[in-house]
């Protein structure tokens, strides 16, 4: 589990081969977010992404879909067998579409139940 301070900035993992992706995002990004967040690692090989991933234990992976070096697959893998509650992004810059968001939440069991109960709250339901 991420050990970091609740008042500590949220950690964000970029994870792309593509220089101008990790960079365009970092600035973008960080300066939207201010010092409510802090990049703390920018890999940009599948080896990197994955020791980043267990040294770093971000809050949130924003990863490039396009990226071939990244093996979606094993990266993917890996988050669903982690523990740490983390958000994992996936933003293609050749398709124009929504972006993927893979979010792990841990929940009561009281929670779970109700969300078993009625996965669809009326803001996500499908239109």
């Amino acid at each position: 589990m991420n050990d970091r301070p609740r008042n500590h900035p949220y950690g964000v993992l970029i994870v792309s081969a593509n220089p101008l992706f990790r960079e365009g995002l970092h600035k973008f990004y960080i300066q939207r977010w201010g010092k409510k967040a802090e990049v703390v690692g920018l890999p940009a090989t599948m080896e990197e992404a994955l020791e980043a991933l267990e040294l770093k234990q971000p809050d949130l992976v924003i990863v490039d879909y396009d990226d071939k070096t990244i093996i979606r697959d094993e990266f993917l893998n890996r988050f669903v067998i982690g523990e740490s509650p983390m958000k994992v992004v996936l933003v293609s810059l050749d398709a124009a579409g929504q972006v993927v968001v893979f979010d792990r939440k841990r929940l009561t069991s009281s929670q779970a139940e109700d969300w078993l109960n009625d996965p669809w709250p009326e803001d996500l339901l499908p239109e």
